[in-house]
């Protein structure tokens, strides 16, 4: 009986020291998570105290401000288009012209086939009188028809297209079909231009995508050499700091973080700037579009595109920093500093 209460008594003992370094390996974790967090916090502050204590930082972000707000203005310009030409898909359609000598009461027939084509969304007669109607409305020509003993109209069938701006190719085959009809004497087309502008703001996607390109390695460059002024000014204290065994990661991080401000402060100035821009042509770009009879409302930046140019701008920001830097820590570990 003694036996076992030794036993027992040693297994009690033999599992206390294990709970203890359970609980000093998870105090150790906890306070390095929280000197971790600390270290980030106060270099993120720092960062930022420094840039509003620099005159050139604000000269800095300017600089990207405008070298961003090209690409979103011209990304504005293309979204409004589409915007402009969706609203013009719906006024797009097919005119179809049948032959003479067929009657109002055929057309009408043939109306209701051609609405059970699923290529077709709408289809509208317009009967030889109707038709007449509109001619003298439009062409100011009455006195002169009605001096006419017989209607030289004929009837006319007008489509709305299904997904009209799909393709060329549908829309040529939709038009080739209705020509084959016995019915029909030609086919006229309204939405060529459209296919045309719709190629048009194809082209211009793609100029968006290499201009954004092209403007970001820009962004790059600035926050890359703003970066490697401010590391020649603090080349000596960065020097101290490797000698007294500082890691890479701890003379990286200030500077990482210069770039993430320099980047968002850019991309949120960029917003102010193409903002302002859209209100001032917001008046002009309505009557221009009443003009054409068409009501268009001037769309900004959405709330996603903005936290997506925010996001990448200080990424592009954090990675100009970052390669300076390693350029910088790989010159010093070359002299052998680290």
């Amino acid at each position: 009986m003694h036996g076992a209460q030794r036993r027992k008594s040693g297994r009690t003992r033999g599992r206390q020291p294990l709970g203890v370094a359970e609980r000093f390996n998870s105090a150790n974790l906890l306070a390095r998570l929280d000197s971790y967090a600390f270290q980030h916090a106060h270099n993120l502050i720092a960062s930022l105290g420094r840039l509003y204590r620099s005159p050139a930082s604000l000269m800095t972000i300017g600089v990207i401000a405008i070298v961003l707000s090209f690409p979103l203005s011209f990304s504005l310009v293309l979204k409004n288009a589409q915007q402009a030409i969706g609203g013009l898909e719906a006024t797009s359609r097919m005119s179809v012209f049948l032959k003479p000598d067929i009657s109002n009461e055929n057309g009408q027939k043939l109306t209701g086939k051609l609405a059970q084509m699923p290529q077709i969304l709408e289809a509208r007669l317009i009967t030889r009188e109707a038709g007449l109607l509109e001619f003298e409305h439009y062409s100011g020509l009455g006195e002169a028809l009605k001096s006419l003993d017989f209607n030289p109209l004929p009837v006319v069938i007008t489509i709305q297209p299904r997904d009209a701006l799909s393709s060329r190719a549908e829309v040529q085959k939709l038009i080739a079909e209705l020509s084959a009809l016995p019915e029909v004497d030609f086919v006229q087309a309204d939405m060529e231009w459209l296919l045309k502008l719709q190629t048009l703001l194809g082209i211009m996607q793609r100029t968006l995508i290499t201009l954004g390109v092209l403007l970001s390695l820009s962004v790059l460059f600035v926050v890359g050499n703003t970066v490697r002024l401010e590391l020649h000014h603090r080349d000596h204290e960065i020097l101290v700091t490797k000698l007294m065994g500082a890691s890479n990661a701890f003379v990286r991080r200030p500077f990482l973080y210069t770039g993430l401000w320099f980047g968002l402060l850019g991309g949120l100035t960029a917003l102010v700037l193409v903002g302002i821009l859209a209100v001032i042509i917001q008046v002009p770009v309505h009557q221009l579009a009443t003009l054409f009879g068409h009501e268009l409302t001037l769309e900004f930046v959405s709330f996603s595109e903005a936290m997506l140019l925010l996001s990448l701008s200080a990424l592009i920001g954090i990675l100009g920093a970052w390669i300076v830097v390693e350029s910088h820590l790989r010159r010093l570990r070359a002299l052998g500093t680290s």
